[in-house]
């Protein structure tokens, strides 16, 4: 069987609710140990002696024999970090909750023998990102890390809006509605629009208010006092004392519930050496509470002020949870108003809950595009253009090497700088005396060969260049003997040989500086060539 679950995680009492294909959400009893299952169970937790935790009426019953063991409200505590010491063990509120929630869905799950498809939380409008991620913090912990969180107030809505729900006056969609929800001992308020039909908002700042005084707590309260003496005569040691303490407690909540109905009630107290009946009236009751909840209709007001709205803009007023069923409440929240008011059916916001775990079910990831390639080195290609491609950029430069670089380059760079002096200092040499015909300008056929010679291995300034330059003689041209004697030919060419050498220097001494001298002598055709084959075999014989 495929439902969803919806739990409403009370102050005081916690309920759940299912929701099952093509059906409305609906409350569902919950196994308590007894021959009769009730659908909404204390949020009492008890930590048994061997790390077990035990909820709902199994920790009310044992609960008056290992007090050290027991904890209440601890919703309240949700979000504080102080541990509570449960029989020695210490244990946070938020995993006290966790494991709560976690037992309720096994009571579920084996109640309906079938593990829910998915889980809603519901929690209140006030709480913050703290409350809630250490909250499903815990939960992950659990298992249940999937959890649906619902703000109650929306669930709330969400429930009584559905179709089928039997509220009167179902608002249309777009309009807003007020929440009241009065627990035994707490109170959240908060106003929701409904922007589609499992979309809502939350307008203005919610109301969440403790309060000191638990509505339960005053009916039992005033039994006590009703009883005096026999009551201090009881001992509050004695098991049997306890769990009959135990059963007066729920007798207390039963007669809050009637008086609702009823104009008076009969609390019936059965405890060693104690048999008697103890009569509360409504009136009693209502001047009990009346403080309270004139404390929480003020904070009504101030959450609808908050959505910058008047309770005449007010679709609808919604109150949920056990103590607004009080007569007193409803007068006072519809004389606050000035309108008439809505009282939800018990177990309104666990049904809510379990109706948005069924529309925001999870849906199957799309399936990616079979047509889809991942390429992380494509590059975008610019359109087709009839335009002439841009001129190319200027090549820039290498820069300059480095003053500490390294050694072989230091010394290439060197012996260029000689070689190109040399040069110039031959083609000098070998211009000198040559006319320059008129717009000649550099003689073209210049020829000059460089070789440069590295120092062995372990050496340092050592560099031997040797630079050759060949001047061709100028092109023959049909000029008249005349001019051939007024303009007697050029010398032969000749070869002029540059050599600088700088003497080596071990690495381990530091050298003076050597100065470089630079001969140019004329040689004949024979030297020229020996000379020019000493220049090139040192050449290639180069690194």
């Amino acid at each position: 069987m495929t439902y969803q679950l919806g739990i409403d995680l009370g102050t005081t009492y916690s309920a759940a609710a299912v929701r099952r294909p093509d059906a409305p959400a609906e409350i569902v009893p919950l196994p308590t140990g007894s021959s009769t299952d009730t659908a909404f169970v204390p949020s009492v937790a008890l930590l048994t002696p061997d790390g077990s935790l035990l909820i709902g009426e199994r920790a009310e019953r044992l609960a008056p024999a290992e007090p050290g063991r027991v904890v209440r409200q601890f919703k309240r505590r949700i979000g504080d970090g102080t541990p509570l010491w449960l029989g020695g063990t210490a244990m946070t509120a938020d995993e006290v909750a966790a494991r709560f929630v976690a037992g309720i869905v096994d009571l579920v799950s084996a109640r309906l023998r079938a593990a829910p498809s998915r889980v809603a939380l519901a929690h209140p409008a006030g709480w913050g990102p703290h409350r809630l991620v250490s909250l499903r913090s815990a939960l992950t912990a659990r298992g249940l890390g999937d959890v649906l969180f619902v703000p109650e107030p929306q669930a709330a809505v969400l429930a009584a809006v559905r179709p089928g729900a039997g509220a009167a006056g179902r608002p249309d969609p777009g309009a807003a509605v007020a929440v009241y929800d009065f627990g035994a001992g707490s109170l959240d308020a908060a106003v929701v629009r409904q922007l589609a039909p499992d979309r809502f908002t939350i307008l203005g700042r919610p109301e969440e208010l403790e309060l000191d005084s638990d509505f339960d707590e005053a009916v039992f309260e005033h039994v006590r006092s009703q009883l005096g003496a026999a009551w201090d005569a009881l001992d509050p040691s004695d098991p049997a004392v306890l769990a009959r303490v135990v059963r007066l407690r729920r007798d207390c909540v039963a007669a809050k519930e009637t008086l609702s109905a009823d104009t008076d009630v009969q609390i019936p107290v059965s405890l060693p050496g104690i048999d008697t009946r103890v009569r509360l009236t409504r009136a009693e009751f209502e001047e009990m509470i009346r403080p309270a909840v004139a404390e929480t209709v003020e904070a009504l007001g101030r959450a609808i002020a908050s959505a910058g709205l008047a309770p005449n803009e007010l679709a609808m007023v919604l109150l949920a949870g056990g103590s607004s069923r009080i007569p007193l409440v409803t007068q006072e929240v519809s004389a606050r108003l000035g309108r008439p008011v809505t009282v939800a059916p018990r177990g309104i916001v666990a049904m809510g809950a379990a109706e948005a775990a069924s529309e925001r079910a999870p849906a199957p990831a799309p399936a990616a595009p079979a047509t889809m390639i991942v390429a992380p080195s494509w590059t975008p290609q610019p359109a087709a253009s009839t335009s002439p491609p841009p001129a190319p950029l200027p090549r820039v430069p290498p820069s300059p090497v480095a003053a500490n670089g390294n050694r072989r380059h230091r010394l290439i760079v060197t012996a260029a700088a000689t070689a190109v002096a040399a040069m110039l200092v031959a083609g000098g040499v070998a211009l000198a005396g040559r006319p320059d015909p008129a717009g000649a300008g550099t003689d073209p056929g210049t020829d000059v060969t460089t070789s440069v010679s590295e120092p062995p291995a372990g050496e340092t300034g050592v560099v031997s260049t040797t630079t050759t330059t060949t001047t061709p003689p100028p092109p023959t041209s049909a000029t008249p003997r005349s001019s051939q004697r007024a303009n007697p030919p050029p010398p032969p060419p000749r070869r002029t040989t540059s050599t600088t050498t700088v003497a080596p220097t071990q690495t381990t001494t530091v050298a003076p500086t050597q100065t470089s001298t630079t001969t140019t002598t004329p040689t004949s055709s024979s030297t020229a060539q020996a000379t020019s084959e000493a220049a090139a075999s040192s050449e290639a014989g180069a690194p």
